[in-house]
């Protein structure tokens, strides 16, 4: 499934009797540099690069048959900026042949990246961003002496691309928790705003594989589960190699349907009395979520959609939670019996309890790393916004109130953030700060941000 992304780099620049950066400027010496300056980014993302250097309209215009479905976008690089304007035309110019592909082929399929060579293509550059904006085209703008600045726009391109490519499946029953199941429409506009396909899997098909799963297997798996926790509390053993099962059968379905994401609806399983299972999928959730998948609880397609964003641009494993605000210490805690133990990629101390809202199953208390930075977001219904804060983790509550894993993550402001909640219940963590990275992806894909606590 993950096979990179494909990005075609031109490189825009000519001589000319004065500009910038001078009419002396070996252009073509310089597009050399910036190959091997973008090489070295192959270690932090799978892409393929293709290159072409451009100094004339025609040379322009004729790169349009480089542009097809292998292409996953066009990184402009304005070298120079001439009395001529030619590098701004040229851009303007490019900007054209991807909104000319959208209207070929259908669908926005081709981004389009800015790139400011420094103290050469800011002449050009920068009167593009007002213009660009006005014809309505999706774009970044990079200005920046940090190749950084250029991975990170590699990142938002490859997220564009493996959203495309995902599949969430939706575990639920109609008469089970009819809430949770979503209009065909609704399938139709997750797909089209964000290109994920969503599939229904009824709680049945999960019982199938639970029944035929090696019953060796899951005492082996739950076995290492319980050597590597600090204690185990409530369950006992035999609920443990439950869990497990369910783990491995959540695994099955996933490869079966050719799936990297769930949303299941955990509460039509527990609460309606109208699926038989055998225990809650709470620990399965959180090794799902270890291992590379997305896994939400509740059947929450928005949080699984966010939980999708944050694997591909941050690739890391992020924790479908419910908020507690708390206005007198400015925080909101963050609360499930689903924490992922490797969601700063190293392993987490964690206890084994049980299920807390009913008394049952298999639920992990997850310690996070306290001081860490944090991104905490979720795409809201409709899918024309994302609300996104950003904190510090200021420790683990210890409280058998409320969900097992709690986590205390510092807002701007506890009390705007009360007053301006939307969006349902839940929110999606994951460490780091991905304020920046969420914005670039937001301007590819045309939803909003709305920063929460402000």
């Amino acid at each position: 499934m993950d096979k990179g992304i494909k990005v075609l780099n031109i490189f825009l620049g000519s001589k000319a009797r004065r500009g910038w950066p001078s009419p002396f400027y070996d252009y073509e010496a310089r597009v050399k540099e910036w190959v091997s300056r973008l090489d070295g980014l192959r270690s932090l993302i799978r892409v393929e690069f293709v290159n072409r250097t451009a100094s004339t309209m025609d040379e322009v215009n004729a790169l349009e048959k480089e542009i097809d479905s292998e292409v996953d976008a066009i990184f402009v690089y304005i070298l120079t900026s001439e009395s001529t304007r030619f590098t701004y035309w040229a851009s303007r110019r490019i900007a054209d042949l991807g909104y000319d592909y959208i209207h070929r082929y259908g669908g926005y399929g081709i981004p389009t990246v800015y790139v400011i060579d420094l103290y050469g293509g800011d002449i050009s550059g920068l009167p593009l961003v007002e213009e660009l904006e006005r014809m309505g085209r999706r774009f970044l703008m990079v200005s920046s002496s940090s190749m950084n600045e250029i991975a990170r726009a590699l990142k938002a391109v490859y997220a564009l691309k493996m959203l495309s490519s995902s599949k969430v499946l939706l575990i639920t029953r109609r008469e089970a928790n009819p809430a949770k199941y979503l209009s065909p429409q609704y399938v139709s506009l997750v797909k089209q705003k964000l290109g994920v396909s969503l599939e229904y899997v009824d709680y049945s098909e999960v019982k199938a594989l639970y029944d035929g799963v090696d019953a060796k297997a899951a005492e082996r798996l739950a076995e290492k589960i319980i050597e590597g926790a600090v204690e185990v509390r409530e369950p006992p053993k035999s609920e443990v190699v439950k869990a497990a099962a369910i783990y491995i059968a959540l695994k099955k379905l996933l490869e079966r349907h050719g799936a990297n994401a769930l949303a299941i609806d955990c509460l039509g399983w527990l609460e309606y009395g109208k699926v038989e299972m055998p225990t809650t999928p709470c620990l399965a959730l959180s090794l799902l979520n270890d291992e590379g998948y997305v896994a939400a609880c509740e059947a929450d397609v928005h949080s699984a959609l966010t939980m999708l964003v944050f694997r591909y641009l941050a690739d890391r494993a992020s924790f479908i939670s419910d908020p507690v605000v708390d206005t007198a210490e400015n925080v909101v805690i963050h609360c499930h019996c689903t924490a992922p133990i490797k969601m700063d990629g190293q392993v987490a101390p964690y206890i084994i309890r049980n299920h807390a809202d009913s008394g049952h199953g298999v639920g992990l208390q997850v310690f996070v790393r306290e001081g860490a930075e944090v991104t905490v977001a979720k795409f809201v219904e409709g899918l024309d916004e994302m609300l996104v804060s950003v904190g510090k983790v200021l420790g683990n509550v210890d409280s058998d109130r409320g969900c097992r894993t709690k986590i205390k993550v510092s807002v701007p402001d506890a009390r705007k953030y009360l007053y301006g909640y939307k969006g349902g219940l839940h929110r999606v963590l994951a460490y780091g700060n991905h304020i920046t990275a969420l914005e670039d992806l937001s301007r590819l894909m045309g939803f909003r941000l709305r920063l929460e606590g402000l």
